[in-house]
């Protein structure tokens, strides 16, 4: 009796270990044991139902296994940009400077042009580049937009700083990046008109940088543009080649001319051939149309000036007649031979270079200078004369200027009486005053 009572005991010892390490119990330990009824049998019924459990779980199971296989690719482009030789980091800060030059050139363009005040409020970079370009990127492009444009940048530090609060039991954290209310409180706390969000995304075979620029008020984007690694021509812009040798760009890429139109009226002395001194003295109408090239301080054009004799205007003043004795009248001696008559309007006509002294940006707050040098003609009715002027322009503000030149009219001939003569050269200068249109 004690002999079978301890090797039940035994056995049924045996069965309860082998069920704590998931495996089944033995025949002996089953045939000892009883049936437990909290873990019933499963039947052939219940392998339909948990079918599509399984099928569920296989989907979910292949969806994880491409994020990790995503993840993974993520990470060994990351690891392989960080390892990367010198010559692979210097081609990515080559296309990433290529990228931010076009951006510089479309922010000097004026493209942006009006904006009081800026904010970067975001800038996302691949998952790809390590962290620290983030900040390394916001930098670049504050640099670009302080160096093309008079545009105050603010550093927004609450725009990267994250607040966290208890709602109804639950810890909710925000920022200005995800949230609107503290982005408008941080803009009304630092008094911020318009924030700007970038994203530098990176491939292996290009990058794209893309900028949008919203107001804080009115949540309106005022601009909008993308940077693509593999359109960008940057480098024939600033090579000044025409874009149809090189594919067709499209418009807001094309090189937008600039002119200045100035139109003046002043004083001016020149010679005057057969004239006294009396007839030097003019009025001068000054016509100028030129183009800027070299970031302003360079302009080529055509300059008109229109030379009024001034006696041909002002007239003799009136007076009253008053009685006069009786003089003796000699007669006047006359001579046979034509003489040259002073003429009365001139037309002047120049090619004309200036050269302006301007800082990095040009400034209407401050008065500008620069020097001018022309070659042309001096063109009346039977009578043509070549002329050299250099000049001295000063800028006011951003609608006037006034414009103090001297020019040499050269010697020449004109047809009097079916007969040549020679015309003396000689000096002059004018002073004028301009509106730039």
């Amino acid at each position: 009796m004690l002999y079978h009572l301890f090797i039940g005991s035994a056995l049924g010892l045996l069965g309860f270990t082998n069920l704590a390490r998931g495996q089944e119990p033995s025949n002996a330990a089953n045939a000892n044991a009883a049936p437990n009824p909290q873990v019933p049998a499963l039947d052939a019924g219940q392998d339909s139902v948990g079918a599509p459990m399984v099928a569920k779980m296989a989907k979910e199971g292949g969806a994880a296994a491409e994020e990790e296989d995503l993840r993974r690719g993520q990470a060994m482009e990351a690891e392989k940009l960080q390892e990367a030789s010198s010559n692979t980091v210097r081609r990515f800060h080559e296309v990433l400077d290529d990228l931010l030059a076009e951006f510089a050139y479309d922010v000097k363009m004026g493209q942006i042009v009006g904006l009081k005040n800026l904010a970067i409020r975001k800038v996302t970079v691949s998952d790809t580049l390590p962290r620290s370009y983030n900040e390394y990127v916001e930098l670049l492009i504050s640099e670009r937009v302080r160096e093309n444009s008079r545009i105050r940048i603010i550093s927004c530090l609450p725009c990267k700083t994250k607040t966290s609060r208890l709602v109804e039991g639950r810890l909710q954290i925000t920022s200005p990046q995800t949230n609107l209310a503290e982005m408008v409180r941080a803009a009304d706390q630092l008094g911020i008109d318009y924030f700007m969000d970038a994203v530098l995304v990176y491939h292996t075979t290009h990058m794209v940088l893309a900028f949008q620029i919203f107001n804080t008020q009115t949540k309106e984007m005022v601009w909008a543009r993308t940077y693509n690694s593999e359109t960008i021509k940057t480098r024939f812009q600033k090579l000044a080649v025409d874009y149809s040798q090189i594919g067709q760009a499209p418009t807001g890429e094309q090189y937008i001319p600039e002119y200045r139109v100035l139109i003046g009226l002043g004083g001016a002395s020149a010679p005057n051939p057969g004239g006294g001194a009396n007839d030097k003295t003019f009025v001068d109408l000054h016509i100028r149309a030129t183009e800027k090239f070299n970031n302003r301080r360079n302009e080529f054009g055509l300059l008109f000036t229109t030379l009024l004799k001034s006696s041909s205007i002002l007239k003799e003043y009136p007076t009253e007649k008053a009685t006069a004795p009786t003089e003796t009248t000699e007669p006047e001696v006359t001579t046979t031979a034509d003489q040259p008559k002073p003429f009365t309007f001139a037309l002047g006509l120049f090619a004309l270079y200036s050269y302006n002294f301007l800082g990095s940006l040009e400034s209407y707050n401050e008065v500008r200078t620069g020097f001018t040098g022309g070659l042309g003609a001096l063109l009346s009715a039977g009578y043509l004369a070549g002329m050299g002027r250099v000049g001295y322009d000063m800028y006011f503000g951003r609608r006037f200027a006034m414009s103090i030149a001297g020019f040499y009219v050269m010697p020449s001939q004109i047809l009097v009486g079916g007969e040549f003569q020679s015309t003396a050269g000689g000096a002059g200068g004018e002073l004028v005053f301009a509106l730039n249109l």
